[in-house]
């Protein structure tokens, strides 16, 4: 009886997420941010959805080189993007993974962030940093949580 329900519930998790490797095909930068933001009520924010939106925005086509942002973006599609990954980084439902690729976005794309910055007078460079020390911060805090109910649970 647990087997059915079990693999019931991995095969409705299957059929979830290439749902949502579909709907991220096909959708913008804004569609990305509204997904972070609980805004499209389909998809409910978990860390397969945030680390699936950093993937599709670190992905480099490796015969081209062409990367998801390029220097000849409009500045507002690089606000757009840097945003979306600020709103990654706040959520609750951080993952190591995510915090990886949040990383691996400030190192792919430093030559956009600080063009930005200089020409805009911004500092996302300094919010992308302190984004990722607030995203380490939720996952040592869930770690000790599960720590502490782990003690507990003994």
């Amino acid at each position: 009886m647990f087997g059915r329900l079990l693999k019931k519930s991995e095969k409705t998790a299957e059929k979830g997420l290439n749902e949502l490797h579909e709907y991220l095909s096909n959708i913008g930068i804004s569609e990305m941010r509204n997904l972070l933001l609980g805004q499209i009520e389909k998809f409910p924010i978990n860390e397969e959805m945030i680390v699936e939106i950093l993937k599709k925005m670190t992905y480099q086509d490796d015969k081209s080189g062409k990367r998801f942002l390029e220097s000849s973006d409009a500045d507002s599609k690089l606000k757009k993007a840097f945003e979306t990954v600020i709103t990654a980084a706040s959520s609750k439902k951080m993952s190591v993974e995510a915090i990886e690729l949040i990383q691996k976005f400030i190192l792919m794309y430093t030559d956009l962030i600080d063009g930005f910055d200089t020409r805009n007078k911004q500092i996302y460079m300094h919010k992308l940093t302190k984004a990722i020390e607030l995203s380490i911060n939720t996952v040592e805090q869930l770690t000790a949580y599960i720590n502490k109910m782990a003690v507990i649970n003994r």
